[in-house]
């Protein structure tokens, strides 16, 4: 069953367009990671997907609901967004932030302490590992704190679907790690339905069932890492080449650099080296805009 799926979207700025008609469908416990070069829309797509952005054509839907049409409290309670940059100089502590997450659970003339409440914000608390940062104000933390604290609120919303744009951005290699196995935590043992714009293929490979690449604004290919991990998708996609490995089953690239003519001959060797893979990158229909 599909849980969140994007329906021919398409987004521009003034008139420019930066998404053309992506199609994109998300199962129900599913982890799947948005991956492409800079600039290709990964993040406008999942803005749409998180009813941040509305969508100039198509749709995108939560359980078959058109999210526009969504009251915005029933959508909150059921979808959470992560993004990269969080807005700074909030006067609140850990725990105050935190708490935000179950507004839209509350009623009216709730504000959110009673117990039920207290305990949903204790469990996210701690799965961030803020326990002794909790009564810290925001501006006192750390770049890595304040996204584990935002993380902290999004999984206090309880919701099916979580959304996640960079998570990792401002964290040292021992909380990415901490963060990334948190989310797989909750999509392996409560099935979280996870969707990850990430820049780091590696870590996409690790910890995504499914990966999306994105390239100009269309979907350029998709399929499991290890489906997708061929020398003709990084040179197509990403305009590199390097080395493929694999170990336990969880497929790694190492890039490097290639001259244009080298690309050239490389990226035509490695298309038909993969022909029988089943790979094929996505062509964009004469006339169509390309330009990001």
């Amino acid at each position: 069953m599909s849980r969140l799926t994007g329906q021919s979207l398409v987004h521009g700025y003034g008139d420019q367009l930066v998404v053309h008609g992506v199609d994109i469908d998300i199962r129900q416990g599913e982890w799947v990671g948005i991956i492409g070069p800079n600039g290709s829309g990964k993040s406008t797509v999942l803005r749409m997907l998180a009813r941040l952005l509305k969508p100039r054509g198509g749709a995108a839907m939560l359980d078959g609901e058109d999210l526009a049409a969504l009251p915005p409290k029933s959508a909150a309670r059921r979808i959470a967004m992560l993004a990269q940059a969080q807005e700074a100089g909030l006067e609140l502590t850990v725990r105050e932030l935190v708490r935000k997450g179950r507004h839209p659970h509350l009623k009216w003339y709730q504000d959110g302490s009673a117990e039920e409440h207290e305990s949903i914000v204790d469990w996210a608390i701690a799965a961030a590992s803020l326990q002794e940062l909790q009564h810290r104000p925001l501006p006192a933390l750390s770049g890595g704190e304040r996204q584990r604290a935002w993380l902290a609120m999004a999984i206090a919303q309880t919701p099916s679907v979580l959304l996640l744009d960079e998570p990792a951005t401002y964290l040292d290699i021992a909380h990415q790690l901490e963060l990334m196995e948190l989310v797989q935590q909750l999509n392996r043992e409560q099935g979280l339905t996870v969707v990850t714009v990430l820049h780091d293929l590696n870590q996409a490979a690790r910890y995504c069932d499914r990966l999306v690449a994105v390239k100009d604004g269309r979907v350029a290919a998709q399929g499991s890492p290890s489906e997708l991990f061929t020398h003709a998708f990084f040179s197509d996609v990403f305009g590199v080449e390097g080395s493929i490995r694999s170990e336990e089953g969880v497929p790694s690239f190492q890039a490097r650099r290639a001259t244009p003519r080298r690309l050239a001959a490389t990226a035509g060797a490695a298309r038909a080296a993969s022909a029988e893979s089943g790979f094929q990158p996505n062509e964009p229909k004469t006339g169509e805009m390309t330009n990001v």
